[in-house]
């Protein structure tokens, strides 16, 4: 715990921000969990909806289609739960 209060607090970047960069790694690694519990914490922290599908928008070029668009039916299964899962 101190290890993260301390990279957390080691720079200028604001939470919302350390939130989106969280979500983008946790996209490159191609980490399931990671991605469903950054956009649940974002939300749940205010970050909006557009912003948070925007990260996972932008990591295509890098992380390639196939890891985003992965990324991206994680994300909706959180943002809409009610909806019924992409193929």
């Amino acid at each position: 715990d101190a290890l993260g209060d301390a990279c957390r607090g080691s720079g200028p970047l604001s939470e919302r921000d350390q939130r989106l960069v969280k979500l983008g790694i946790a996209i490159g690694l191609g980490s399931e969990g990671a991605v469903r519990s950054h956009v649940r914490r974002g939300l749940n922290e205010g970050i909006t909806r557009e912003d948070l599908l925007h990260a996972i928008a932008i990591a295509i070029p890098t992380a390639g289609f196939p890891a985003t668009a992965a990324a991206y039916r994680w994300a909706r299964a959180v943002l809409e739960p009610e909806a019924p899962p992409a193929d």
